[in-house]
């Protein structure tokens, strides 16, 4: 099984920790200071959405990091929601690799809604710390007539192969109508799964529609703090739905060119776009590789000046590995970062006093 590792080696902390008893180390009053905003108080649901535009980019690992922050500086409950239609690898991120898929929790929560936070928590999986509820991962061959999201009965499916960013490749149904939102602008018309149709339950996506309705409404009710880790691009209904009813979505893009273009087109397009006009919007680069050609600080900076909200998360040797997301485990430099990073979410999600495009009650 593969263990997560941490980012310095041993002999690098030893030597650290040897060289603060002869030297003042300011970094726990900084990582103090850096923490305040991710215990803001929270009078209603803050949903936040994690997107990016191509996969590989870091978003899962994102939205592991920030839940799992939230969770740790925080008394209340926090909800680590993965949307990606198949093979998502949230729950592995977050150390319940078999948490139970959305869309079964969704079906059950129709029939049987929990009247406490316990009866829900029942209903997820429980990561560490306790106070963490996690769904997982959808599986190909657990399809079915109770599935709402899977292909009706007799419809054909396609060999497609998903990329989850870890190389693996799942069947999928028919490809859906063009998407309603791209980087060029909104689409004119309505085609149907549009984020009208998914939302108000018409259109061929009505079951799963409703019953992602009903789960923000219960996860809101009970969770203070929700994260939506979407699937790549916004042509996904799932991540058009996250996006249109959460306070704040932070788009993340890796340190590469293209990846910096990604982010300044987005970024335009966002401000015209008619649905999340409304929803603040913060771009995080990410250095993925640890001797890339670009600065993903840098790029950053190149998108603040462009007026593109921006932050960077740099390089860490533990998230690379690609399995539970650890922040103990994280570099100095890189959980100061982190955790930066989850009090400015917090603190936006939390000054947003208008509803999201798509407002859905807590």
């Amino acid at each position: 099984m593969n263990q997560p590792l941490p980012a310095e080696s041993v002999l690098r902390r030893v030597l650290g920790g040897s060289a603060d008893l002869f030297r003042g180390d300011d970094y726990p009053r900084l990582l103090a200071e850096a923490a305040a905003g991710t215990q803001l108080p929270v009078t209603t649901g803050r949903r936040i959405a994690v997107v990016g535009s191509r996969g590989g980019s870091g978003r899962t690992t994102v939205a592991a990091l920030l839940a799992r922050i939230y969770a740790a500086m925080r008394a209340d409950a926090v909800a680590a929601v993965d949307l990606a239609p198949e093979a998502g690898t949230l729950g592995l991120r977050l150390g319940v690799p078999d948490a139970p898929a959305l869309d079964a929790v969704a079906a059950r929560l129709e029939f049987e809604p929990p009247a406490s936070l316990q009866q829900l928590a029942g209903l997820l999986a429980v990561a560490g710390p306790a106070n963490l509820l996690v769904t997982g991962r959808r599986r190909p061959h657990a399809r079915g007539a109770a599935d709402p999201w899977g292909p009706a009965a007799g419809s054909p499916a396609t060999g497609v192969g998903v990329g989850t960013g870890v190389g693996v490749g799942t069947m999928t149904p028919a490809p859906a109508p063009a998407p309603a939102w791209t980087p060029a602008g909104p689409v004119t018309g309505r085609p149907p799964d549009s984020v009208d149709s998914v939302l108000d339950g018409s259109g061929a996506n009505g079951v799963a529609g409703s019953n992602r309705l009903l789960l923000s409404r219960i996860v809101s009710r009970f969770c203070p703090i929700a994260v939506f880790d979407c699937s790549p691009g916004l042509g996904a209904p799932e991540a058009r739905w996250a996006v249109g009813n959460s306070h704040l979505a932070v788009f993340v893009t890796p340190a590469t060119a293209s990846g910096f273009e990604d982010a300044v087109e987005y970024a335009a397009a966002w401000r015209r776009d008619p649905l999340l006009g409304s929803v603040p919007l913060l771009v995080l680069v990410v250095q993925c590789a640890k001797d890339a050609a670009l600065s993903a600080s840098r790029q950053a900076g190149s998108l603040r000046r462009a007026g593109v909200d921006a932050l960077h998360l740099g390089y860490d040797r533990h998230l690379a590995a690609g399995v539970e997301a650890i922040p103990s485990l994280l570099a100095r430099r890189t959980r100061l970062e982190a955790v930066s990073l989850a009090s400015r979410v917090l603190s936006t999600a939390v000054s947003v006093h208008t509803a999201p495009a798509r407002n859905i009650p807590s």
